[in-house]
């Protein structure tokens, strides 16, 4: 595999990582210390200077000579073609052009979590080589499927519908009998015979208790009996009793099926088995876009944090509060830190003596004039894990891992956006560009679908490398 060298230009220091048979290493450019004072932009011998003593450490510390150069450069640093002479008079391979951002962007992609700041651009240059560009748009959707609950279902049929319809439309489909609906009442024509026959029974125990003679029959007429009876028979003068006539026999007419209308089905009182909601698989559902994310311990503002917001013991501490009285506080919630430096001069910060302390992803620093002096809250720092398994949060729910959407959702047309370079998708946003008291970060992409990398708030440390 080729040697990668990956220089980082920076605003005050120059830092270098080397890959070698693929493995990533910082590579320190002078005797105890693994950064050089950065040249001015325009400074084209120093350019060279630092060119060839990369090189040379590269060959001495690795046993290696480039084959690839990667510049990694910030917002406003050395144009293309003074980085072009520069190489050219170093005698190191014409050296491929990375935007800082850019950089940044494909570590926290790809590379690993808990990356000096310092080093992220120069390690980026790497892993960009190695995996390209940051993905841009939303993860994709989680379904049930993929996290294993249906596979331990055993399949099953759908469920029969809670209504159904039997027989035909109309009584001029078939000749057979139909029923409305499985163990309902009789059909029309059942109904009719029925009432025939009680109503001859009715005549016949009339007749039985009657003591007068009976008349003599009629004679017998032969005549074609209708499937449905419509008239009365006729009736013999000379009886004394006349004949008992059912009124339902005549004054029923045929059933049209098609004017009526079917009967409800009740899946309670017929043989339909009730629908199982069990065995339906419910849609998949995006929490990100249905519920709103639960805020952990720490709720992050662009003035500040606070600790156990929406409780009867929320505590807000904002930006120039007492620095370690809001440090006490937050370890009472999120434990001791992980990262802890101690005091010293930072060249990123504005004040002469910065603590910075980690908790993973969450930087918290303070800042003094002097040792002994008052001890100031300066600035929050969040990276690395989306804030969906870390629960580091705003009050508006923006973390890492959501959207240029989310946040235009969010903020309104009070964000700015900012793309250093046409050539990348990447860019800066500001959530309150105006009052200067917002918070800013990174996103992979200035769409909707693009994701924010990184954000902090806080003026006690510059964030943007130089």
């Amino acid at each position: 595999m080729p040697t990668v060298l990956s220089l980082h230009l920076g605003g005050s220091s120059v830092h270098a990582a080397v890959s070698v048979d693929g493995r990533i290493d910082v590579l320190s450019l002078g005797d105890g210390r693994a950064d050089l004072p950065a040249p001015s932009p325009t400074d084209g011998p120093g350019l060279v200077r630092v060119l060839v003593t990369a090189q040379a450490r590269c060959v001495r510390i690795v046993d290696a000579v480039p084959d690839e150069l990667i510049v990694v450069r910030p917002d406003v640093g050395a144009d293309d073609a003074t980085l072009g002479e520069a190489a050219a008079r170093a005698r190191v391979p014409v050296p491929v052009v990375l935007d800082e951002l850019r950089a940044v962007a494909a570590l926290a992609a790809h590379g690993p979590a808990g990356v000096d700041r310092s080093l992220a651009p120069a390690l980026g240059g790497l892993f960009w080589h190695r995996s390209g560009d940051a993905p841009t748009g939303p993860k994709p959707i989680v379904t049930r499927e993929d996290l294993g609950v249906g596979a331990s279902r055993p399949d099953r049929l759908p469920p029969a519908p809670s209504v159904v319809a039997v027989g035909p439309r109309t009584v001029f489909e078939e000749d057979a009998p139909r029923s409305g609906r499985r163990g309902g009442p009789p059909t029309p024509l059942l109904f009719v015979l029925a009432v025939l026959v009680a109503g001859a029974f009715a005549a016949l125990m009339v007749l039985r208790v009657d003591d007068r003679p009976i008349a003599p029959p009629p004679s017998i007429v032969t005549t074609v009996v209708p499937s449905f009876p419509t008239s009365v028979p006729p009736v013999d003068a000379s009886t004394t009793q006349p004949p008992v006539v059912d009124a339902a026999t005549t004054s029923v007419p045929p059933v049209d099926a098609s004017t009526t209308q079917p009967p409800v089905v009740d899946a309670a009182t017929t043989s339909v088995p009730p629908v199982d909601a069990s065995t339906t698989q419910p849609p998949v559902v995006d929490a990100a876009t249905s519920t709103v994310p639960h805020l952990g311990s720490v709720t992050l503002s662009g003035v500040g944090f606070t600790l156990d917001a929406t409780t009867d013991g929320e505590r807000l501490w904002a930006f120039g509060d007492d620095g370690e009285a809001a440090l006490a506080d937050l370890v009472t919630v999120m434990g001791q830190p992980i990262g802890d430096p101690g005091w010293g001069p930072d060249d990123r910060c504005t004040t002469p003596e910065v603590r910075r302390l980690g908790w993973g992803g969450l930087e918290v620093v303070l800042s003094r004039m002097a040792a002994g002096g008052p001890t100031l809250l300066a600035q929050w720092y969040l990276t690395g894990q989306d804030s969906d398994a870390t629960s580091l949060w705003t009050l508006e729910r923006i973390g890492i891992g959501s959207t240029v959407g989310d946040l235009r959702a969010a903020h309104g047309g009070q964000i700015t956006l900012e793309r250093p370079s046409d050539r990348d998708p990447a860019g800066w946003f500001d959530t309150e560009p105006l009052l200067g008291d917002g918070i800013r970060g990174a996103v992979g992409n200035t769409s909707d679908a693009g994701r924010v990398l990184l954000m902090w708030a806080g003026e006690g440390c510059q964030r943007r490398f130089g």
